[in-house]
């Protein structure tokens, strides 16, 4: 009999962005490797069974299923956080899944003192959880030093390999590319939500510098999140796509050269950059030069199209001489088999203990 793992995540079919994709694929590989996953919100999905959303479904999976798996932030009183934490005090096998520090809540106009009352409520209660998963060794450290959680795992992102015969972008974006492909030499792509960790600045600095050479891409998503950064781009050689379908993502992902994933500094953040960055993985996984700003991790530094620079500058100029470089004939770097294998390995420790 497969196992039963309640899936408490973020909305994530349709496919929008961020933590969707991240829960659509997680689900999906999971899948593959045999688990019956149930869900509460969100449209039904190929990957789950999508119970009630009321209480009667909340209490089949907290009887039936053999591990809660939910992925939790400092926003207390979503659902998601409410049921994982009736999870862990009635004593229900629950990992954690948790992708940022408290300190991120200075972002959304939250104090010091509530950030650690927010620690404090979370170390009270993630002592219970069987396991903690984190995208990164900086938010580990989290964990560990402010939260006292020792059964805490590093899980990196992936990213998905596209296959381009399986997308069907809209005929107006797939036109609008061919334009932009008939009038620059080269195409850059910056996909993401525009708020206040990402360095637009550097992509609009960018933008200048490549002049009519390049075409920069902006995907964005416009949703959730109150940290956002006001103004556009407007730049001539720059194109938006605001909440595009993930497969028109996919396509224009597909239509570029080269990706750009450049960060803002973290002054606010104990832990410096913690993030593992989704877009880089996709980027890498699709063959495209990538640019960014931030070390990156050890699977991402293995990758011979990934390139750290320390200005848009230098990213302009190594584009322009890319037909110079030499790449390895291996393109992927990471993707969400791989995840789903690290993660399943965690829920049958749990499991069994």
């Amino acid at each position: 009999m497969n196992k039963k793992i309640g899936f408490i995540y973020y909305t994530f079919y349709p496919v929008r962005g961020g933590a969707s994709v991240h829960g659509y694929n997680l689900a999906r590989e999971l899948k593959k490797l045999g688990y019956d996953l149930y869900k509460l919100n969100g449209e039904p999905d190929p990957w789950t069974t999508k119970l009630s959303g009321s209480l009667s479904g909340l209490l089949w999976i907290l009887k039936n299923c053999d591990v809660i798996y939910v992925r939790m932030d400092h926003f207390i009183t979503q659902p998601r956080n409410l049921i994982g934490l009736i999870s862990l005090l009635i004593g229900k096998k629950v990992i954690v899944e948790l992708n940022n520090p408290s300190d991120e809540l200075y972002l959304f106009g939250r104090g010091k003192r509530y950030i650690r009352f927010v620690d404090r409520l979370y170390r009270l209660f993630l002592s219970r959880a069987r396991a903690v998963i984190v995208v990164s060794e900086p938010l580990k450290t989290y964990c560990k030093q402010v939260l006292g959680l020792q059964r805490t795992y590093v899980i990196e992102n992936g990213g998905e390999i596209f296959d381009p015969d399986s997308i069907n972008p809209s005929e107006e974006i797939r036109l609008k590319m061919e334009t932009i492909r008939h009038r620059f030499d080269s195409v850059v792509v910056w996909a993401g939500s525009m708020n206040e960790m990402q360095e637009l600045e550097w992509v609009r600095e960018f933008a200048r510098e490549a002049g009519s050479d390049m075409a920069v891409l902006f995907i964005v998503n416009d949703e959730g999140g109150n940290h956002r950064q006001s103004g556009s781009p407007e730049e001539d050689n720059i194109f938006i796509f605001r909440n595009p379908g993930r497969q028109d993502v996919k396509f224009l992902i597909l239509s570029a050269d080269a990706g750009l994933a450049f960060y803002k500094p973290y002054p606010w953040s104990r832990w410096g950059y913690y993030n593992s960055s989704l877009k880089i993985y996709e980027y890498l996984n699709n063959g495209l030069l990538t640019f960014t700003n931030i070390r990156g991790t050890d699977s991402q530094l293995h990758s011979s199209f990934f390139r750290n620079v320390d200005s848009p500058e230098q990213a302009v100029e190594q584009i322009r001489n890319r037909r110079h470089m030499k790449f390895s004939a291996a393109v992927g770097t990471r993707t969400w088999d791989q995840v789903a294998q690290e993660t399943a390995r965690v829920i049958e420790e749990v499991i069994e203990k």
